[in-house]
């Protein structure tokens, strides 16, 4: 059911939004929102420094990943958005949990529009849905000027869907395999002569490929912009994101047989009985105040308060079974909760500064973040470590009675503080040549327990940042930068002792070139990334996670281009090589592609105006689990999507998933592993006003 908080917070947008922007609309001709937008973006991003500079200022490689790619091959959720992008790994373990990775780390770096908010977990639970955002920036290397805790892979930078003046209005309906189906709304437009206001709904409900398993999304969100005068703004938004899922996987299939050969399971497969579930909520409550002062100086005020709560009850099997009977399973129940809340603050003051007859660029600033982790869990003592027969794979397993048997035990406990102070500069030292410099002094408070061990820790750590653009030629750029970062872990050692940071830098050289008047760009990277007292797993003692810190190096290249590369051609592609290796100079991380390979395209054929077709291909070579016992051979998965605008209001399209419908395994992150997606079919109508 829906629940009355979604409820509400349509209820309560639609009344101050449609009826007033509706009553001031009286025209015969279409407005326009926005421009159609091509692949990627050529305007000015935040996200590596702080600095209001171009894709082609920035030293560093940024993929941008616009609301018309989106659209294109229908990315309803961030995993396949990242999936989509260059250089960028989606590793779903599971059903309802999902790490990604670039140049060798995971991702813990997110901004939602420019401002970082920090990653706690290393986890992303749930799907988080994309019907919000106007775009998703992602920069490569390490970005520890602007978020802090951080690793030396990438940044996310989620930015938001923002308010019109002109009435603009869109609805969808798609229609999938496996009973899916999915309505999404969008309307903005003028409140009053000084407001604007912008509303954005979405549900989407479907079965799974995956035997017994279910997806439900609910999706709300509104802004508003409050224009007091023509220096200042105040924007006020709330988003709430609720994904529930039924049959959901916690571990996975077993990769190997007791004899050591390969399982080989049908493509639905799951070890999840019918009752388990996930149910993630999150909200965002943000409040920004921008101030224009004298001489193109801006003040920027940023509040956010992020709440999310994962309710779960879940199935784990684990064991070799027999190569003829499939027996030799077992199985462990469990139950478990999660309450995050966070309050973030930043405070910014970005311009211009005139010096020896040249403008530069600075900006100074302040942030706190204040993060509240509880986690809880509890198991069936009677009836939840059954030992499973040979029909295991049917989810017979009956749901487990958690509150009689086992009261909830506190599995983490643990209060973070984080403040920072930073500055940034770029000087223009030629008419073609620029230096950036900046740094970030942190101080990171965190006390508490997480899963029975110590996790208080201090940190008190200032990274600096380096970078360098000299443009030779008219659109062609050569660039590189420095940054260092660092991470406080919750893990605990082999003493359960807290691990303490780990500590990284990331460097990279590179060209960059434009094309077809900047409407696309060539990007040519050189990276290596290190990790210090990087915790990797070891084993459990009583229950209790134990990590070791190791330290891991990667370093590789980048070729990527984005953008319209002739009228109605609009390109993405990508082709990565990393190469990581441990203290000892042996292979680590495994389980991630050496090398990769994405390219999507869509063309409009001038003969035909009004179709577009579009194309995704994702190579990767082969990968293996990190005892090496398990190895997924190199494998190429295709998309095709069509696209008919049937009048100036109306289009539909047709997106084909896996077309070759290609066989492999999700992720061999850990040891255990599920079948990915097979040929998938859907259609959806799309309204615009």
């Amino acid at each position: 059911m829906i629940s009355s908080t979604y409820f509400r917070i349509i209820s309560v947008y639609i009344s101050c939004l449609i009826l007033p922007a509706w009553s001031q609309t009286n025209q015969s001709t279409m407005p326009v929102l926005e421009e159609l937008q091509v692949y990627g973006e050529s305007g000015k991003t935040d996200v590596a420094t702080k600095l209001e500079l171009t894709i082609m200022e920035t030293p560093q490689t940024i993929t941008s990943i616009s609301r018309q790619q989106i659209d294109d091959f229908a990315l309803t959720n961030i995993a396949s958005v990242l999936d989509y992008s260059p250089g960028l790994t989606v590793e779903e373990v599971e059903t309802d949990r999902t790490y990604y990775t670039a140049r060798g780390f995971d991702i813990v770096n997110f901004q939602y529009d420019g401002v970082g908010i920090p990653f706690i977990s290393g986890l992303n639970l749930g799907q988080q849905d994309t019907a919000i955002y106007q775009r998703v920036e992602v920069v490569k290397g390490a970005a520890g000027l602007i978020t802090g805790l951080a690793n030396p892979s990438a940044t996310i930078n989620y930015v938001r869907k923002r308010p019109t003046e002109e009435l603009y209005a869109s609805t969808s309906i798609s229609l999938e395999q496996w009973q899916g189906k999915r309505l999404d709304g969008d309307i903005s437009g003028a409140i009053s002569s000084h407001v604007n206001g912008r509303v954005v709904v979405a549900y989407d409900d479907g079965e799974s490929y995956l035997d017994r398993h279910k997806d439900q999304t609910r999706l709300a969100y509104g802004v508003l912009d409050f224009n007091f005068t023509d220096s200042s703004k105040l924007t006020i938004g709330h988003s709430y994101d609720n994904s529930y899922s039924t049959g959901v996987l916690w571990g996975a299939l077993p990769l190997l047989y007791s004899d050591g050969t390969r399982t080989d399971y049908k493509v639905s497969t799951s070890t999840a009985p019918e009752w388990t579930y996930a149910d993630n909520e999150q909200q965002q409550t943000f409040l920004e105040f921008t101030q224009t002062l004298t001489k193109g100086w801006r003040f920027n005020a940023h509040l956010i308060q992020n709440t999310g709560t994962y309710d779960s009850e879940l199935f784990y099997v684990y064991g070799a079974p027999d190569p003829k009977t499939e027996i030799g399973l077992y199985g462990w129940s469990s139950a478990y909760k999660r309450d995050e809340e966070q309050n973030n603050a930043e405070l910014f003051l970005n311009g211009d500064l005139n010096l020896w007859g040249r403008a530069h660029q600075v900006v100074f600033g302040y942030s706190y973040s204040d993060t509240q982790l509880r986690e809880k869990s509890s198991s069936d003592l009677n009836n939840g470590f059954p030992v499973l027969g040979a029909d295991w794979a049917e989810g017979n397993t009956p749901a487990m009675v958690f509150d009689s048997h086992d009261p909830e035990t506190q599995a983490s406990d643990v209060d973070i503080t984080q403040e920072a102070v930073y500055l940034a500069t770029r000087w223009n030292i030629l008419d073609n040549a620029a230096v950036l410099l900046g740094a970030r002094s942190t101080k990171l408070e965190q006390a508490g327990i997480s899963y029975g061990g110590e996790a208080n820790a201090d940190a008190n750590e200032t990274v600096p940042y380096f970078g360098l653009t000299w443009e030779l030629f008219d659109s062609l750029m050569v660039y590189g930068s420095y940054s260092e970062v660092f991470k406080q872990q919750t893990w605990v050692n082999s003493d359960l002792k807290p691990l303490g940071p780990t500590i990284g830098d990331s460097s990279e050289v590179g060209i960059k070139k434009s094309f077809n008047n900047e409407r696309a760009t060539l990007s040519l990277a050189r990276f290596t990334s290190n990790q210090e007292n990087f915790g990797v797993f070891i084993e459990r003692v009583a229950d209790i996670a134990v990590y070791e810190g190791q330290m891991l190096e990667s370093s590789g290249y980048e070729l990527e281009f984005s953008g319209e590369l002739t009228d109605g051609l609009n390109i993405g592609a990508g082709y990565t090589y990393v190469d990581i290796r441990d203290e000892n100079g042996d292979d680590a991380r495994v389980f991630i592609p050496s090398r990769l390979l994405k390219l999507s395209a869509t063309y409009a054929f001038p003969s035909m105006p009004k179709l577009r077709i579009g194309g995704i291909a994702k190579w990767q070579d082969d990968i293996t689990t990190a005892d090496k016992r398990v190895e997924q051979g190199a494998y190429t998965l295709v998309d095709l999507a069509f696209h008919y605008q049937i009048s100036d209001s109306v289009g539909a399209s047709i997106n084909i998933g896996n077309v070759t419908n290609e066989k492999y395994i999700n992720s061999l992150y850990w040891d255990q592993g599920y079948y990915g997606t097979p040929r998938k079919l859907s259609a959806s109508v799309r309204w615009k006003y």
